[in-house]
């Protein structure tokens, strides 16, 4: 109990990062997202995992792209793309690989374990609608806001999360 204690703990930790907190809830949405478009009829375990690690590096590679970029432009002087400005973006939203994590990680293990891959893409579309929850809570705990107004925050929360489980009605 002590250890499973210990490992979900560091597992926060890491996922909850202290810079860039954003980046970790849309990767949460985003792999949602992907794994909700996903036809599973047709598919394999190995394919659907490529399909949404791809897209996932994708949107962590235009997003930190997206950044660097738009400093660019924000700048009063022209600046030219340089090596060190794509490296400290692509570090700041590594966050976006981060939550994409846990959804990731259960369609691995219920992959691992032998079950459906309808059955493991639909447990890793829950992980993340139940990440997305989970961030809210957090944040509306954090918060110096009435209980009121808390719950307002998380019915927040699980309205998002809750529309990556309905992609997955509409699109299915």
């Amino acid at each position: 109990m002590i250890v499973a204690m210990t490992t979900i703990g560091r597992a926060a930790r890491w996922l909850g990062p202290a810079r860039n907190p954003a980046g970790a809830v849309y990767g949460t949405i985003a792999v949602g997202a992907v794994l909700a478009a996903e036809h599973t009829r047709n598919e394999t375990f190995a394919a659907t995992l490529e399909a949404t690690v791809i897209t996932l590096v994708l949107y962590w590679l235009a997003h930190s792209y997206a950044s660097v970029v738009g400093r660019r432009f924000g700048a009063e002087e022209a600046e030219t793309l340089t090596a060190r400005d794509w490296g400290r973006a692509l570090r700041h939203e590594w966050t976006i690989v981060k939550g994409a994590a846990p959804p990731i990680v259960v369609l691995l293990l219920l992959a691992g374990a032998g079950v459906s891959l309808r059955t493991a893409v639909t447990a890793a579309i829950w992980t993340s609608a139940t990440c997305v929850v989970a961030f809210e809570v957090t944040a509306a705990a954090r918060a110096s806001a009435t209980p009121s107004r808390r719950a307002v925050e998380v019915l927040v929360g699980v309205l998002l999360g809750s529309s990556v489980l309905l992609l997955r009605i509409i699109l299915h």
